[in-house]
């Protein structure tokens, strides 16, 4: 977005606004006109459309023709831009990890905002900060999406106790770990790669058992097809959940020779037996998969963008104009004089093959039926919160899904697996107002998803003068993170 391209919103650039009778109070109602409406059910899409919303709720859609709303209305001129529902990145790390609370809370949260996610779904971290800021922003009091979190994740590793990571060596430790999150609030359960197949299994237990949906990695330990018959409701991610072995024709071989790498500690060990699984792969294996996860209704949270910076920052990490967002500690490394000497022509073309092979998996997972999220898991290598989500809805498409289907992954999709889709999710009465106004259609091409002109949260009107705010916020945060020793 450029500055000063164009006025705020409800000031300037949409002419004939109308404003609440009290100076200073929003007004009661506000009405997007002669919009065309992508209301993210899979209809198709409807032009001059009004949408009428009234406090945070969608209260009308009508053709604009026909529809008149109520006297004192604030007007949103929608002609020639397009509503879409506000997005979801379901793969976020913003309260630790690399996102440290002492500045994410105020760097993190507005760049959500101001590239149209009205929702996040935090998979691992500090979960008292982030169930503050929930409650601040549900006040009214912050500005930033919906939060869901689980808190720590559960892995075998780390001797020292972190707000990312709890500790689970035993099944009995495992079922105490399930309790204690869900006495802290946490709202899932996600699991890591190095649990041991018992400690695995009693997680899940007790997660169902408490009524908690178990997310996650697929550990080492396990298959993704029995991860999915213990009741696992998503896989994040193909790379770091080896997807790549359950679909080659050689899975029991190369999943027991992966063991023993593992145990070795050998990483050159590894990376040559994901490269012998990539080269094995079976599209049929991949479709037997697929269906398994289709009848057991796990979904599959893909971040291909995770990945894929590591085989093209070539070509990524030119453009530099994003990394002010981000304190300089996260971003030294992210020079191209730096990549090239961290990650060699082997490596490179090993990452370039690994995000290829992630597109041909994801495309013959959907193609079987499986449920798709999109996800981000955000501050990875030349990850930006907020802009790489709209990196994700791309390589969605680019490995099969219709610019529809990579939209409702990031909106109705969401709204179902979190249990929500009568109040989240698509533009529908009733429904909550998480909006996005774009200046072009995300149908004929999804990157029109960054052309934003405006963003509803919970009905709160966000012009594209405040979306500039927020990214100014945003820097001027960074940088005094930059500047503290």
């Amino acid at each position: 977005m450029k500055k000063g391209l164009v006025f705020t919103l409800i000031c300037c650039a949409l002419t004939g606004a109308r404003f609440a009778a009290h100076p200073g109070m929003p007004a009661a109602y506000v009405a997007v006109e002669h919009v065309t409406l992508i209301d993210g059910t899979g209809s198709r899409a409807r032009s001059d459309i009004t949408v009428l919303l009234e406090g945070n709720r969608i209260r009308a859609i009508e053709s604009s023709d026909h529809f008149r709303p109520p006297k004192g209305a604030q007007i949103v001129n929608g002609r020639g831009k397009f509503l879409i529902p506000g997005l979801w990145d379901m793969h976020v790390h913003i309260a630790g990890i690399s996102a440290d609370p002492l500045w994410s809370k105020e760097v993190l949260l507005p760049l959500f905002v101001a590239n149209g996610i009205t929702g996040v779904r935090d998979m691992g971290g500090d979960l008292k900060s982030l169930q503050s800021w929930r409650k601040q922003i549900d006040e009214g009091s912050l500005t930033g999406p919906h939060i869901v979190a689980c808190g720590p994740m559960l892995d075998r590793g780390g001797e020292r106790p972190s707000p990312e990571i709890s500790a689970v060596r035993t099944p009995a430790e495992a079922q105490k770990a399930v309790l204690d999150l869900k006495s802290q609030g946490a709202d899932f359960i996600k699991v890591l790669s190095s649990l041991t197949r018992e400690s695995y299994y009693a997680v899940a237990q007790e997660s169902k058992a408490q009524h908690l949906d178990l997310v996650g990695h697929v550990p080492y330990s396990i298959t993704a097809a029995e991860a999915s018959d213990a009741g696992q409701k998503s896989i994040e991610h193909i790379f770091y959940s080896n997807l790549m072995f359950d679909c080659s024709t050689r899975a029991d071989e190369l999943r027991q020779r992966q063991r023993e790498e593992m145990e070795k500690r050998s990483a050159t060990g590894i990376a040559a037996l994901i490269s012998e699984a990539n080269k094995s792969y079976s599209p049929e294996r991949a479709a037997v998969l697929g269906q398994k996860l289709r009848a057991n209704g796990t979904w599959l949270v893909p971040t291909l963008i995770g990945i894929y910076p590591l085989g093209h920052f070539e070509e990524l990490a030119k453009d530099t104009s994003r990394l002010k967002y981000l304190p300089t500690k996260l971003t030294r490394e992210w020079t191209l004089e730096k990549l090239r000497k961290q990650y060699p022509a082997k490596y490179v073309d090993f990452y370039g093959q690994q995000s290829d092979s992630e597109v041909k998996i994801l495309g013959d997972l959907h193609r079987a039926g499986v449920k798709i999220l999109a996800g981000s898991d955000s501050l990875d290598l030349l990850n930006v919160c907020g802009f790489s989500l709209h990196q994700e809805l791309a390589l969605l498409v680019q490995a099969g899904l219709t610019p529809m289907e990579a939209l409702q992954s990031a909106t109705s999709n969401p709204a179902i697996f979190l249990g929500r889709q009568n109040d989240l999710g698509t533009i529908e009465i009733g429904k909550i107002a998480d909006l996005v106004l774009l200046d072009a259609n995300p149908l004929d091409d999804i990157h029109n998803t960054t052309r934003i002109k405006a963003v509803f949260v919970n009905g709160k009107l966000h012009s594209y003068a405040d979306i500039e705010a927020l990214l100014t916020r945003a820097v001027t945060f960074a940088e005094s993170v930059r500047s503290q020793p």
